[in-house]
């Protein structure tokens, strides 16, 4: 009989972020999430061997290779800068990188940035661009407008190739604009509008390509900046647009190539995510890729140009719509090549200096991301830093049987089922829809390839050996099933997708081993949100309800997020028809609170008191409401918690409040 996954096994799983390669492709540098114990790492691509270069316990948020082949990185708000002692094979411990703090202001450095060339960073502490010359050493203030801030999930800060202008992200008098500065502290162009300009690259020098979305966030231009060398005037033009009636779906960077002319883009001018080739002299574009597939790993990936510009790796589900593999196209005749060929989820390719060699992310449904690397030609595919924690036997864990349900408008609603193994014949089981975050998220055929959601289908198949049915259900709004899916959510916000969630759990209920009176509902921020919008939409469908992080009241989050977290608030306004006075009856509904009095089932709740992405307010009002109409509940506060929880010890005391909750309310006794 299979040993089911413990908690203690779940919670043991390391993960790993933002890998890139040291420049003379000796090292490859990452992040290693050890349950909230943040390191920067290093590893080698012929020997897996992985050393650890940070010290101390402070958090590292953020790193960047030097052009010399040092590193820098943010820990605990500081800059370290940390170079090596030996050659590269000798580097076989902490003591063989010599490190050094060069920045420990009264205010935590948030984002920083190597200039291409020469030994000058940028990094910005409290909004305010600083720039560090290694090579004086000197540091100076460059005095940008208003505060620097990211507009989505990407750095605020991009140098030109030659490290002579530095393009930045700023927000002034509420209003997000685009900015350019040259490295002495001049500003020699603002864009000045009331549109949101990024995602950006520097084609060449003197060339930025960028994004503009309209204020409505259903219309996208790519526009070309040239900054003449002589100091005349700027040129600023359109070169490609993009109109989307219903909403814009994710940013993805344009990826410039050699040439300093063309970029890659990624559009869906056919309805799927696809890899387009911009010119940037004469607007013209020309798909790269083609057909009924996504293009692209998760919203948050994007495609990487070999570097000597023939070819972009990219992923795609053009085999497996649960799946990803990593393919490259070829630029000039669109040939494609196949890199990874084993089942699961590879994303996040990046080529070597040399272009020889690839490293990606790659999960299954027997282990979560790991960093892995594989050769140009596709072969000598291996890992090199792993994820599950040791005694862990990834052969016995129940694997995920594909699901569907027919949603209103008679769309197809993907998931996965996740059951204990075996099934006893007769017995029937309680069971869980589960709800992933994040609105454009997809889960796949084994661990996502995101922290949090590859988090939580380990705690599936923790509560599968508990004796727990999961329901995994991609509802509408998500990514990996094209435009039309993802768009499915427009003009019925918290509504559409609550239908498809209710209607899962209306699958579990027809199940033969699901006892139909022990269903509950659970997930976190947007699937906290559709969590209880499923109680008091649905209040006989779910025998409890558990949220982590999920909005309440859309109408007192909108404008929080339009300050705060302004990639949410993009998303949701023209899904939500535009703004309150456009579509009230939209915002209205999108609301749970309005119908908390039909809430019947006991609710579980969780937050973390410094939620940056979703204020512990919600819960204040939750707690609010409950008490008001007299409703079955409990509230968890984390003092000091982000939105998906850092700390390993947080997610114990939440999950063993969530197991008791199982216990207590749908009778698990696993």
């Amino acid at each position: 009989m299979p040993e089911p996954l413990t908690l203690d096994q779940v919670l043991g799983i390391t993960f790993t972020s933002g890998h890139a390669w040291r420049p003379d492709g000796s090292w490859i540098g990452f992040i290693h999430d050890d349950g909230g114990r943040l390191t920067l790492r290093v590893v080698s691509p012929e020997t897996a061997r992985t050393v650890q270069v940070s010290e101390g316990d402070d958090p590292v948020t953020e790193f960047g290779w030097a052009p010399d082949g040092g590193l820098a990185y943010v820990q605990g708000g500081r800059v370290v800068v940390a170079r090596p002692e030996g050659r590269a094979p000798d580097l076989d411990g902490p003591k063989a990188w010599s490190s050094a703090e060069v920045y420990a202001g009264p205010h935590p450095v948030t984002s920083m940035a190597w200039a291409p060339i020469g030994t000058r960073l940028a990094f910005v502490a409290a909004g305010q661009v600083w720039t560090f010359d290694l090579g004086g050493p000197s540091l100076r203030a460059l005095p940008l407008p208003g505060v620097v801030r990211p507009l989505g999930h990407g750095s605020p800060l991009a140098w030109s190739a030659d490290g002579g202008m530095l393009a930045a992200t700023i927000v002034d008098d509420g209003r997000w604009d685009l900015a350019v500065v040259t490295a002495g502290g001049r500003l020699v162009w603002r864009s000045e509008t009331d549109n949101l300009e990024g995602p950006l690259a520097w084609l060449r020098p003197n060339r930025l390509l960028y994004a503009q979305a309209s204020v409505s966030y259903t219309a996208r231009e790519w526009r070309v900046l040239d900054l003449p060398a002589d100091s005349a005037d700027p040129e600023d033009r359109a070169v490609h647009r993009v109109g989307e009636p219903l909403g814009l779906g994710a940013e993805f960077a344009p990826q410039p190539l050699p040439d300093g002319r063309r970029a890659v883009l990624v559009l869906r001018h056919t309805g799927w995510w696809h890899l387009y080739l911009l010119d940037a002299e004469t607007g013209g574009v020309r798909a790269l890729t083609t057909g009924d597939a996504e293009d692209v790993g998760h919203t948050l990936d994007r495609p990487r140009v070999s570097p000597d510009g023939r070819e972009v790796a990219f992923a795609t589900n053009r085999l497996e719509r649960g799946q990803r593999h990593v393919f490259a196209v070829d630029v000039e005749t669109g040939g494609l090549r196949q890199l990874t060929h084993d089942a699961g989820t590879s994303v996040e390719p990046e080529w070597s200096p040399s272009g020889d060699r690839i490293v990606f992310k790659h999960s299954t449904t027997r282990h979560a991301p790991e960093i892995w690397v594989v050769d140009r030609s596709g072969d000598n595919m291996r890992r090199l830093v792993g994820a599950m924690p040791p005694g862990v036997d990834p052969s016995r864990f129940p694997l995920p049987r594909p699901a569907a349900v027919r949603g209103a408008d008679d769309l197809e609603i993907p998931g996965y089922l996740i059951t204990p193994e075996p099934l006893v014949p007769g017995r029937r089981y309680p069971a869980l829809v589960y709800v992933h975050g994040g609105g454009m998220r997809q889960m796949r055929d084994g661990f996502p390839p995101l922290e949090a959601y590859a988090f939580h289908y380990g705690v599936l198949l923790w509560l599968a050996g508990l004796g727990v049915v999961s329901y995994l259900v991609n509802y509408r709004g998500g990514i990996g099933y094209g435009k039309a899916f993802e768009q499915g959510n427009s003009r019925g916000l918290g509504v559409a997708e609550c239908d498809d969630c209710v209607r899962a759990g209306a699958y579990l209920k027809g199940l033969p081993f699901v006892d139909p009176a022990r269903v509950g509902i659970w997930g976190l921020s947007y699937g906290g949100w559709l969590t209880l919008a499923s109680l008091c939409r649905a209040p006989e469908m779910f025998a409890l309800g558990i949220n982590f992080a999920g909005l309440w009241d859309f109408d007192r989050y909108m404008p929080w997020a339009k300050r705060s977290y302004r990639p949410t608030y993009d998303y949701f306004l023209p899904r939500a028809g535009g703004s309150r006075a456009d579509s009230p009856e939209i915002w209205h509904n999108a609301s749970p609170r309005h119908l908390v009095e039909r809430m019947q089932a006991p609710l579980i709740n969780f937050h973390g008191t410094a939620d940056a992405a979703v204020p512990s307010e919600q819960l204040d009002l939750i707690v609010e409401d409950c008490l008001r109409h007299g409703k079955t509940f409990e509230a968890h506060y984390y003092p000091g918690e982000t939105h998906l929880f850092t700390h390993r010890a947080t997610w114990r005391d939440a999950l063993r409040k969530m197991e008791a909750a199982l216990r207590a309310h749908l009778g698990v006794t696993g």
